[in-house]
């Protein structure tokens, strides 16, 4: 009964961690969007390289609104890359930060604190067991000194 309990919650989490794993690796394209714009010493490269991460962040297909914001940042990017010259990189990297970056770490933030949440539960769960594994010893030592007598 318990252990097939445990089966379920392992299968359950590998599952979960390719859902978590997804996420996160959605952040960290886009972190390193933002990072690519944050030299603007050769434009054309900046705007490349940030259009190429977030459109490697969307081959992802996360989450509805950072998927929104991801596409906002691929729109914004494509207009600048035909003008890189005249981009605006602090509207760039506001507009990558807050609509993409933003709903991105809410999401990875959020299974954060669900695997915290899980882990507390676990942690209930062993002190049960601790707890029933005591009275079993207790239990079976006290028989095995009765039957000895």
């Amino acid at each position: 009964m318990a252990e097939t309990a445990i089966r379920s919650a392992m299968e359950q989490l590998t599952n979960d961690r390719k859902i978590y794993d997804r996420d996160l690796s959605v952040l960290l394209h886009i972190r390193s969007a933002d990072d690519a714009l944050a030299d603007t010493m050769q434009p054309n490269n900046a705007i490349q390289k940030a259009f190429d991460e977030i459109q490697e962040a969307k081959r992802f297909n996360p989450e509805i609104p950072v998927m929104d914001g991801v596409i906002k940042a691929l729109n914004e990017l494509e207009g600048a890359r035909r003008s890189p010259m005249a981009a605006d990189f602090g509207h760039l990297r506001t507009t990558v930060r807050s609509d993409a970056a933003g709903p991105a770490t809410r999401v990875v933030a959020r299974n954060a604190l669900r695997l915290q949440e899980d882990i507390l539960a676990w942690i209930k769960i062993q002190e049960l067991i601790s707890g029933h594994l005591r009275s079993l010893t207790e239990i079976t030592s006290a028989s095995a000194r009765a039957a000895q007598q």
